[in-house]
């Protein structure tokens, strides 16, 4: 096969797709370039699952078109694809030794015995489980089984692989681990992997690229860092998490940046950069939960509050290890969270109903896009932790 056919690229252009009235995929088009890793991220009913299932075949885009490598894919099967799929569920052969689990595919194609466990065996190795070869899959923990099935969808070579919410059946302890392995499996091999969640920690932690969805569309694509720390809209802001939204009204915007009132009073100021937004437009903002700071306020004082700070109670506190997740209560139903290193915390701690004062500087402030995205997200879409 020529090296240009072996490409792992994966185009998803123009695609729709439509159950019945119900349209899962509306207009999507996305790149996915050859020996990255793909996160696709997104509640349910996002249509992650339905654009992964459109690049292995198992459903076919309504309108557009899916190409690997540069060429179209629609109604070929997957062994002439170039695609493997990782299930959450591993669906391994109880009764078959790991080193058969692994090979069976081969087997299918008339591959020999001696061929074919040798390849089995190369694979173990990469997944650090040729010692087990010959035990039976109820003999492994979870996290070995999940490796198996890592094994046994590689074993085709394929050009992409394409994993199913592929830990979700893991504890937390051997979620971190996996999530580990994958990534070094993956730069080891250097093919395409393309991989549902909807954990925003897992996205951030293996993926080059994660495609935040919602409704049938992507809100945005983009590095890793980029989406934790540069949201484009109010939705990326809450569902990704580690950032507090911000909005409100423009007072009066000077060099470069816009003075807004929210409705519960508070004033902010957004860069806004060459933008010349009008007075009484509305503006959303963005700014990261590890860059507020948290002044407790003595009983019986009246705080200054001024610019670029929240005057609340605590509503609940949360001790994260390296930080203390801080939830002060809000007017106006928008959850504001800080996350406070445990050194700073615990040197002065407060408890749960303390008055305080969260303050941030205006330049940490990243100005988002407030377009459907931001007018569809709701707060309960915040992210966990």
């Amino acid at each position: 096969m020529a090296e240009s056919d072996r490409s792992g690229e994966v185009e998803v252009v123009g695609v729709t797709k439509r159950f019945g009235e119900t349209t899962a995929i509306r207009d999507l088009s996305l790149t996915i370039p050859h020996g990255s890793y793909c996160c696709l991220l997104g509640p349910s009913g996002c249509g992650k699952t339905t654009i992964l299932r459109m690049i292995a075949g198992h459903e076919t885009p309504t309108s557009g078109d899916v190409r690997i490598g540069g060429e179209s894919v629609i109604g070929l099967p997957q062994i002439r694809r170039g695609t493997a799929m990782m299930f959450q569920s591993y669906a391994l052969f109880p009764h078959r030794s790991v080193l058969d689990n692994v090979a069976f595919a081969l087997k299918m194609r008339g591959v020999g015995q001696s061929e074919r466990h040798a390849k089995a065996r190369e694979l173990l190795a990469k997944v650090q489980l040729e010692t087990f070869a010959d035990r039976l899959p109820a003999q492994l923990s979870g996290g070995q089984q999940q490796r198996v099935a890592l094994a046994r969808a590689l074993i085709t070579n394929p050009r992409v692989l394409l994993l199913d919410e592929p830990l979700s059946a893991l504890d937390e302890y051997l979620r971190l681990r996996m999530r580990g392995e994958l990534r070094r499996v993956q730069r080891e091999l250097g093919i395409t992997f393309v991989h549902v969640t909807h954990t925003q920690l897992e996205a951030i932690a293996v993926a080059d690229t994660v495609v935040v969805m919602a409704q049938g569309r992507i809100e945005q694509a983009a590095s890793a860092r980029d989406i934790f720390v540069a949201p484009r809209n109010a939705y990326v802001a809450r569902f990704v998490g580690g950032q507090n939204v911000l909005s409100g009204t423009v007072e009066s915007v000077l060099n470069g940046t816009a003075a807004v009132v929210a409705e519960s009073g508070a004033r902010f100021a957004i860069p806004v950069g060459d933008i010349r937004p009008a007075r009484g437009a509305k503006l959303w903002g963005s700014i990261r939960r590890d860059r507020i700071t948290i002044e407790k306020v003595p009983p019986g004082t009246k705080p200054t509050v001024g610019l670029n700070a929240v005057l609340s109670e605590v509503h609940t506190l949360e001790n994260q290890g390296s930080y203390v997740k801080v939830t002060l209560e809000s007017a106006d139903g928008e959850e504001f969270v800080a996350n406070i290193l445990d050194e700073y915390f615990f040197a002065d701690p407060i408890d749960i109903g303390d008055k305080v004062v969260a303050r941030w500087s205006a330049s940490e402030v990243k100005l988002l896009d407030d377009g459907a995205g931001a007018r569809e997200a709701q707060p309960a879409l915040a992210a966990v932790g």
